[in-house]
């Protein structure tokens, strides 16, 4: 049996960041961390993960637990660790016969093989840790600690080869789940195991931390962090250079939206640039993970607005090389969707079947989109990917930073200018179009010939922020709510060729352009 405890809300720093979740349910990698937690429970084991009573699981989640054969058990809102173990294991009906494990909510580590076992690591930060003294009769000290650089701190990861001494250690403490651990070790002995990959992510710190040790661990060889910068290279010189020229060209008035720039490099023979590490969430991420109110998003929404006039504010000088509007769209999304089709073995003159309604062709949608785009010729400042996964937000400061600008035109030409329109759109497709929602896999969808099933995961809860953007966006730059969705059809159709990687994830992108129509139809 293998327990994940995550039966209260992760504490008050971290919900002023991601609102009322519990820990299993902070984002990682554009993942829940249950998933990441899952994902290292040892083969055999029966896999159980608590909640607080009072939270409610999204359809998504409950069907990916489903399907990994987790169960869900909810618990009554702040009970104590042992108090709430208690609990958990009277809802398993399990007959305590195997040995039982059991991770901390905020906890990511390969468990250790041992029975009776628990791990430790050593820490840097001074939270409340409950440590590892072998010399002394209380061999686990949990208050008034001295930490020191040489302490070992419990990391959040136990095995009991008996459960019923565990309860009955429970009992004699008055559920106090850390003095339960001091008598379990004196009856059966409890060994220690040092844990060399333990992310914690139960405080704002350590939560920061742990995300950039597991991004650089999983980092393409094309990235390389360190707790000071970020350095990006590619085969793709040009790409980097571009991005690296945006950064240093942009006008001091948008300097302090993106991360300071540190250099470009040359490195093994290709061109490299470093950035400071900023240690922010990305807005992907707390749109689709958090639970922030509509308040904070208002506070976004309004630098994301600072950011767009002030680059709306400046104009392109008369020999910048620019991408038109059309090349930006139409020209770009026909090529890239004839090529899709191709690939796909699709007609694009064939009409499709969408959710049991017949609907357009492929080649009919694009048409009908182009018809109600912006045709603005001013050139401006222009991020070029302003999307919520290019955008990081940090809390202390109500400040948005930039990243991964796209720095260049359909022929490669470095330039920092373009159309704002374009990154409207970009917003707009995150904010409205949901893509960040289908790259998480919040979606079902289903394609037999040129018929889709398609559907996302429930979003009423963004119905409010979604309204806000559209109608300041629309606002701030006289554009119609037809426009705004007519540009995104054109943005989800031209990226289809780019993820072929993923089938159904290229499906539920298709899919969502004849979403987005449906919309644009209904929109005044």
């Amino acid at each position: 049996m293998f327990l994940i405890m995550s039966g209260s809300y992760v504490g008050q720093d971290l919900r002023a960041e991601f609102g009322m979740i519990p820990p299993s349910f902070l984002p990682l990698g554009n993942r829940r961390l249950f998933q990441h937690q899952v994902a290292l429970v040892p083969k055999g084991k029966r896999i159980y993960l608590s909640i607080p009573q009072s939270y409610q699981v999204e359809t998504f989640d409950k069907q990916w637990l489903t399907a990994h054969d987790v169960e869900l058990l909810a618990l009554p809102d702040d009970l104590s660790l042992g108090e709430s173990l208690m609990a958990a294991l009277a809802l398993t009906s399990q007959s305590f016969d195997t040995d039982l494990s059991i991770l901390y909510g905020d906890t990511l580590l390969t468990p250790p093989t041992q029975k009776d076992v628990i791990t430790i690591a050593q820490v840097d930060s001074g939270y409340n840790w409950a440590t590892i003294d072998e010399n002394n009769s209380q061999w686990l000290a949990t208050e008034d600690t001295n930490l020191t650089s040489k302490s070992q701190v419990v990391s959040g990861f136990f095995n009991f080869s008996s459960p019923r001494t565990l309860i009955r250690c429970l009992s004699q403490t008055h559920w106090n789940f850390l003095q339960a651990l001091n008598v379990y070790h004196k009856a059966l002995g409890i060994q220690v195991s040092q844990s060399h990959d333990w992310l914690d992510f139960g405080h704002v710190n350590t939560y920061y931390r742990s995300k950039a040790e597991y991004t650089t661990q999983r980092a393409f060889n094309e990235l390389t962090i360190t707790p000071d910068w970020i350095e990006k290279s590619s085969v793709k010189e040009h790409k980097i250079v571009a991005e690296s020229l945006w950064f240093q060209h942009i006008p001091n008035e948008l300097k302090h939206f993106s991360p300071q720039f540190l250099g470009e490099y040359t490195k093994n023979g290709k061109v490299a640039y470093r950035l400071e590490y900023l240690y922010h969430n990305a807005l992907n991420e707390l749109f689709v993970f958090a639970r922030l109110p509509e308040m904070t998003w208002r506070q976004i929404l309004l630098q994301m607005r600072t950011f767009l006039s002030t680059c709306y504010s400046m104009t392109a000088p008369e020999y910048a090389v620019t991408d038109s509007l059309e090349t930006l769209f139409a020209s770009k999304t026909e090529q890239r969707l004839k090529q899709f089709c191709q690939e796909r073995q699709f007609d694009w003159t064939h009409p499709w079947t969408y959710n049991q309604h017949p609907h357009l062709s492929l080649k009919a949608l694009h048409e009908a989109s182009l018809q109600h785009l912006p045709t603005s010729q001013m050139a401006t400042v222009m991020h070029g990917d302003f999307c919520f996964s290019n955008i990081l937000y940090d809390f202390r400061k109500n400040r948005i930073k930039v990243i991964d600008p796209r720095g260049m035109t359909a022929d490669n030409q470095p330039t920092i200018y373009g159309h704002i329109e374009y990154d409207i759109a970009k917003v707009c497709h995150s904010v409205i179009g949901l893509y960040d929602w289908i790259i998480a896999g919040y979606y079902s969808v289903d394609i037999n010939k040129y018929t889709i099933e398609f559907s996302l995961a429930d979003t009423d809860h963004l119905s409010d922020v979604q309204q806000l953007f559209l109608d300041t966006l629309c606002a701030d730059y006289q554009l119609t709510a037809k426009a705004l969705y007519a540009m995104q059809i054109q943005l989800f159709l031209s990226m289809l060729p780019l993820h072929s990687d993923d089938l159904s994830r290229q499906n539920a992108l298709l899919a969502n352009a004849f979403r987005l129509y449906n919309c644009m139809l209904e929109a005044k």
